[in-house]
Parts: C-alpha cells; sequence; structure tokens
C-alpha cells in the first residue's frame, strides 16, 4: 500500500491526513500549555498506539482511556501514564487491571463507590501495591460517578485507605460537548467544573493533600474548561481526527482540521436520483448527522435503509461506476471502532498504514 495514492485503496476505508493530524495535535498542546494546563487525551476515539505516540511526544502528560482491555494494550505497547475513566469492578476486569498495574504502576483509575473502592484496595493489598485513584463525579449524566453529595466521604476513604492514594477527581460532561451554541455551553460547562473546584478545595483542606488533579473536559468544551482554575488537565479526544457533528458546533472547526475521511466507492449507477456505494451502517456508524460528502459538490449520503453494506448518494452530477467518494464521518468514534487500519497519507500518498489497535476492546 505504501506509495499507492489514496483513490487507489480498496474502499470503503480510513485514510488519515498526517499533516492535518499533526496540527490538531500540535494545536491543542499549544492552546492548553498557553492556559496552564496539562493534555491527557482520550484514545477512546482513534484507538491507535501511534496515535498515542504523537499526542506523548507533543507534550501530553498521559493517556486517558476507557476500558482495562485498551489499557493493557497500551501498556504492552510501552504508553505510559494511562488514565481509566470509567469503573473497574468484575473480576475478569480486575484481573486485567492488575497486568496493567505490573506493567505500568503509575497508572490512575476511577473509583465512584464504596463498594468499588474496597476491591481496589483489596487487589492493592494483593499486588503489595498502592492504586493511583481518581474520584469519578456524576456531571449531571446520570451514568458514573459518585454524586457531589457522596464524593467528598469517598475521596477521604480513599485517603484513609492502606493500599490507595487519592491523585484527584474526575468530572467529564459528556452531554454538553455538542450543544451547538457557544454561550450556552460555556455556562453549563463552567457551572458545573466550578462547583467540582469547590469539591476538590474542600477535599485538599480536609486531607492537607495538595495539588490534587481536576480532569474531564472534551473537545466541544476545552477552550472553556481550559479558562477554570481549578481544572487541572484536559481530557479531549475527538479533535485529532475531528467528525461532522464537531464541526457542526459554533467554535472548533475553526481550530481543527478533518484529519480522518472514509473513503466509498460507487458500485452501481442504474438510476437517474442516486447511485450505490459500499459504505453502510458495517463501514460507517450511523447517527442522525449524515456523512459530509467533500470530494464532490452537491453530493448527499443517505442511510435510507440501504443497510450494511451499502449507502445512498443523491444530488446533482451523479459519479460513476468505480468512482471514489470522499466523507467526514458523522461520529468518528464508532465508526473507527469499525475498522481496522488507518492509511496515513501525505500530499495524498499512503505513506504508512497504522493498526487500530484498541479497536473492538470491549471488555
Amino acid at each position: 500500500m505504501i506509495g499507492k495514492h489514496k483513490l487507489e485503496l480498496d474502499t470503503p476505508c480510513l485514510v488519515i491526513d498526517k499533516r492535518k493530524l499533526m496540527h490538531n495535535i500540535e494545536t491543542m498542546q499549544k492552546f492548553a500549555a498557553a492556559k496552564s494546563k496539562h493534555v491527557r487525551p482520550h484514545a477512546k476515539t482513534h484507538k491507535c498506539v501511534e496515535i498515542c505516540q504523537l499526542q506523548l511526544d507533543a507534550g501530553s502528560i498521559g493517556i486517558s482511556i476507557t476500558k482495562p482491555s485498551e489499557a493493557y494494550e497500551l501498556a504492552k505497547a510501552h504508553i505510559r501514564h494511562l488514565l481509566i475513566t470509567s469503573p473497574i469492578v468484575t473480576k475478569h476486569k480486575l484481573a486485567t487491571l492488575a497486568k496493567i498495574i505490573k506493567l505500568a504502576p503509575e497508572t490512575m483509575i476511577v473509583v465512584d463507590s464504596e463498594t468499588n473502592l474496597t476491591q481496589l484496595n483489596q487487589l492493592g493489598s494483593e499486588l503489595n501495591q498502592r492504586i493511583n485513584l481518581v474520584v469519578d463525579i456524576d456531571a449531571g449524566i446520570g451514568r458514573t460517578g459518585a454524586s457531589f453529595e457522596t464524593a467528598f466521604d469517598l475521596a477521604l476513604s480513599v485517603h484513609r485507605n492502606a493500599n490507595t492514594t487519592l491523585k484527584g477527581i474526575q468530572c467529564y460532561a459528556g452531554h454538553f460537548q455538542h450543544i451547538l451554541d457557544n454561550e450556552e455551553r460555556k455556562q453549563a460547562s463552567a457551572t458545573l467544573l466550578n462547583k467540582a473546584g469547590k469539591l476538590k478545595q474542600d477535599i485538599e483542606s480536609a486531607t492537607g493533600l495538595v495539588n490534587l488533579i481536576q480532569t474531564g473536559s472534551g473537545t466541544g468544551t476545552y477552550e472553556i474548561d481550559s479558562n477554570i482554575a481549578s481544572v487541572t488537565e484536559i481530557q479531549p479526544g475527538s479533535y485529532t481526527v475531528m467528525d461532522k457533528e464537531y464541526f457542526d458546533i459554533e467554535y472548533s472547526a475553526g481550530h481543527f482540521q478533518p484529519a480522518m475521511t472514509l473513503l466509498t466507492s460507487v458500485i452501481s449507477a442504474n438510476h437517474a436520483s442516486h447511485v450505490t456505494v459500499d459504505a453502510g451502517t458495517k463501514a460507517l456508524y450511523k447517527e442522525a448527522t449524515h456523512p459530509q460528502i467533500i470530494s464532490h459538490d452537491s453530493l448527499s449520503y443517505e442511510w435510507h435503509y440501504f443497510g450494511d453494506e451499502h449507502g445512498k448518494v443523491t444530488g446533482e452530477s451523479l459519479p460513476e461506476i468505480g468512482d471514489v467518494i470522499e466523507m467526514i464521518v458523522p461520529h468518528c468514534d464508532p465508526t473507527i471502532n469499525l475498522h481496522d487500519k488507518f492509511y496515513v497519507i501525505e500530499n495524498d500518498i499512503v505513506v504508512d498504514v497504522w493498526d487500530i489497535a484498541l479497536r473492538g476492546k470491549l471488555a
């Protein structure tokens, strides 16, 4: 594949423009540094060891990740300073966590209940290793996280336990990331994270600890959250490659470039109204937002019940059989999880192929 033009690739496939990727990584890093914040980017987006390493090389303090199976792959690849952002409670996942800690003892894990804390304290005892914990706070989604009312006592329990070390708090508001209006998004995020900052201050006062971290934030709120004094680090993910949903909000499109696109080929053109392409829902995660076709003017991708293997493209001056269409995907994270590789290009020529190593790591 190396040396081929991107239009020669078999489709459907994901292509990453390396220049745009590096622009996005460096833009985020420079912005955070100017605000005296650290970046611990979330690898749930790209799921790729090579991109993690590029982020670390650019100055990121570590990598955020969701699942123990993902974190284990990164630890084996010598990616360090991991933060696992979802609670680990089952015996299978706790066993994987033990392997991670043996490889990367500085790894941090969130905790949101006394029950889970007991499990982690026991694991620390078995490993003869203090486990670094971050108290996860419910940002109002009701997904994970201790309530503001219980998080304080949980933090004190973490601090008092013999085999756990309190490193800080996490408050990630995923439901704020795609609020279209910048001012509405700003007010919602600032109110929440200032409240979390007050909680962190109370925990520091009660424990005597200083410089606890406050982590969270995403591509939709990183600018807002970086202006909040108590926030020490941010966890953006989608900024690396971008997608249509993030380009639709009020400000992010001005900062980041569409580093990842999907290529799909026309395989049938028997109707005046549309053509059929080879990217259906097995190649492109279905959202209410539609993909944005950037290779041709006045074309639209429609889901329209074309199924797993096929997509419908409508518009003026329809392409012909064999033509390749390039598009920005609606939602990058789950679309990437459908693919095995990124084809990395410079000036439209393939220069590398990166495995999406964390793809399918659900446990």
